[in-house]
């Protein structure tokens, strides 16, 4: 008899572990969708060839799909000669916004690859675009 009672509140307390499993489960995926999300439509940029002394500049046009309000909280850049801008108010869900990159090609020939990180509150909180350009330089004798 001791035996039955014993298998019987293993298997009640095995049986509540798994329920409270599956609701804290919920309440995850329930955070997760109250949540920001972006996505950015062009990660990349390409500047192709340009002279030394150049400034050249793009912007990384990016969407809320998530369901609360996006907050870009810093953009930070690898390199002193790159200049990036964020939105100073929040993107609604469904909305979409821009960062704003200008690069700087003084003192900077040959080719260069350079980062921007995106931090924010969406639940990929930090992201990351970038942009390529060959810098060729002056030649001042001419």
């Amino acid at each position: 008899m001791k035996r039955i009672y014993f298998l019987l509140c293993l298997s009640g307390f095995v049986f509540f572990s798994c329920a409270e499993s599956d609701s804290t489960k919920n309440k995850s995926k329930s955070a997760l969708s109250d949540s920001a999300k972006i996505e950015f439509l062009n990660s990349t940029h390409d500047f192709g060839v340009i002279n030394e002394g150049e400034k050249v500049s793009t912007v990384y046009k990016f969407k809320n799909v998530g369901s609360m309000p996006l907050e870009i909280y810093n953009v930070e850049v690898s390199c002193g000669c790159t200049v990036a801008e964020k939105p100073e108010k929040p993107v609604g869900a469904g909305q979409t916004g821009e960062i704003k990159v200008e690069f700087n090609s003084t003192g900077k020939v040959g080719v260069n690859k350079k980062f921007v990180t995106i931090v924010s509150n969406a639940t990929n909180a930090t992201e990351i675009v970038s942009f390529n350009v060959t810098v060729n330089k002056i030649n001042e004798n001419k």
